[in-house]
């Protein structure tokens, strides 16, 4: 299979997906890959607003290339849904799905009848694409499980990489995916930890970004590596905001080199460009 499809889930909203998801297509577009993006939250969702292409006054255009800006669509929608099957009609190398916390049900009801998505999945590996489930984590306990339904829904012919998202905590917050044994408290490694080593999976880190500089990326409904640069439309943003963009840019794409191979990085791929030199 010389294609990839991406699916960036999370068990609810607020885990950090949707960055992972900007910062994943951006870093992916910057080392010169097509990337199909599709945001299934509809027009409203994230990934769209940073994402999509927009016209000359700032308005997002409806209909758009996903390979240059971002699709959309309602996964909820029994219509909107079957374009999870027909973005394969123009076999993009990549395809990105940022999905809404707590839908990854609606997989199933493509061809499963509302069952695990394996029907789906089967199509996509019938048309040269292997598939990667991305789940992002927070330290708490429903999102911990969400390793390990996902591993028990999708099946081992699926690729995992856990992202454990350390806007909510260091590295050491995550004793219920990682378990513990310090300072009196002992917790055992997680099933899912465990089911994720078992089937090959990748876990790497998502690096918090200042709250600040997030928010103004947020304003200006700007992509990373365009906020990293001192040109165009980075150059709305103050110049601190600017170099922490970048630093964190760089720690980002440090953090994904275990989980490169099952994120559609071609193997022997340099580093991304440093955004100064992209601008």
């Amino acid at each position: 299979m010389n294609r990839r499809a991406i699916f960036v889930c999370s068990q609810k909203g607020g885990a950090g997906k949707t960055t992972f998801a900007r910062a994943l297509v951006d870093v992916l577009r910057c080392e010169g890959h097509t990337v199909a993006a599709y945001d299934a939250d509809g027009h409203v969702g994230q990934l769209f607003q940073h994402h999509g292409l927009r016209d000359a006054g700032g308005a997002l255009l409806p209909g758009q290339d996903p390979c240059v800006g971002c699709g959309f669509f309602n996964i909820r929608d029994d219509d909107d849904r079957d374009l999870l099957l027909n973005a394969l009609t123009t076999a993009p190398p990549l395809i990105l799905f940022d999905l809404p916390g707590g839908v990854v049900g609606e997989l199933g009801k493509v061809l499963d009848h509302g069952a695990a998505p394996r029907g789906l999945f089967d199509e996509y590996r019938d048309q040269g694409y292997a598939v990667t489930v991305v789940v992002v984590m927070t330290p708490v306990q429903a999102s911990v499980r969400t390793v390990q339904h996902s591993i028990d829904a999708f099946g081992e012919t699926v690729d995992y990489v856990a992202v454990l998202n350390l806007a909510f905590g260091d590295r050491e917050a995550f004793v219920l995916f990682d378990g513990c044994d310090r300072d009196g408290l002992r917790l055992p490694t997680s099933r899912g930890k465990h089911a994720l080593h078992a089937c090959g999976g990748a876990i790497i880190t998502l690096p918090a970004l200042h709250p600040r500089t997030y928010a103004l990326l947020d304003i200006h409904n700007l992509g990373f590596v365009e906020a990293a640069q001192d040109r165009g439309p980075g150059a709305r943003l103050p110049a601190a905001d600017r170099a922490r963009v970048r630093r964190w840019l760089h720690e980002f794409d440090g953090q994904l080199v275990p989980a490169r191979h099952l994120l559609g990085f071609a193997a022997g791929d340099a580093a991304a460009p440093a955004p100064e030199a992209a601008a």
